[in-house]
C-alpha cells in the first residue's frame, strides 16, 4: 500500500516546488482527505493542516516525509509538490537534513521539523491507522497513533492521545 519512494533527484524536486513566500494558488489541488485511494498522504496532510493551522510563532523549517524505520525519507515528487502547494510554508525534503543534533534547514542551517508517518497500515478500505508526528531531533520527537475512517466520502481521524511514541 505504501507508494512512497527515497527522491534522489533533489535538484529536479526542487525546480518544481511552491516557494515558501508564495501564497497558495487559487488553484489548490483537492485535499487528499477525499481520496480514498491515498489514505496516507490524506493522515499526513491532516497533520500538517493541524500544526499550520495552529499559533505557533517563528516556526522553523518544515518539511514531511515517511520513516520507513531506519531513516526519514522524501515522498514521491508529485507528492511532495501537490502537499506544498496545499501548504506554501512546507518545505521540500530535500532543504531538512539530519544532523548530529537535529534537522537543519540545509540552506539557511536554521532548525528544521520533519513530520513523518510511519507503521501505517489499512485493515480495509475503510479504515486504517499509523503512527505520525514531527522528528525535531533525537531527543525532541513525538507521534501519535491516529485511526481513520472512510466515512461520507472523506477519511475521518481519531488521534488516540494516549499512545505516544518518542
Amino acid at each position: 500500500m505504501m507508494r512512497f519512494a527515497t527522491v534522489a533527484a533533489g535538484g529536479l524536486l526542487a525546480a518544481g516546488c511552491v516557494p515558501l513566500s508564495q501564497s497558495a494558488s487559487v488553484n489548490t489541488p483537492p485535499a487528499f482527505i477525499g481520496s480514498r485511494e491515498e489514505p496516507e498522504l490524506a493522515l499526513i496532510e491532516h497533520v500538517l493542516a493541524a500544526y499550520f493551522a495552529s499559533d505557533i510563532t517563528n516556526r522553523p523549517t518544515v518539511c514531511a516525509g515517511v520513516n520507513d524505520g531506519r531513516e526519514s525519507i522524501a515522498l514521491t515528487m508529485d507528492e511532495e509538490v501537490t502537499l506544498m502547494q496545499r501548504f506554501d510554508q512546507l518545505a521540500p525534503m530535500v532543504r531538512c537534513i539530519a544532523g548530529p543534533t537535529g534537522w537543519r534547514d540545509a540552506e539557511t542551517d536554521q532548525p528544521a521539523l520533519v513530520y513523518t508517518l510511519h507503521s501505517f497500515a489499512c485493515a480495509s478500505t475503510e479504515s486504517c491507522s499509523g503512527w505520525a508526528g514531527y522528528e525535531a531531533g533525537a531527543a525532541s520527537s513525538m507521534s501519535y497513533l491516529y485511526t481513520m475512517d472512510w466515512k461520507g466520502g472523506a477519511w475521518e481521524f481519531t488521534r488516540d492521545n494516549r499512545a505516544l511514541a518518542r
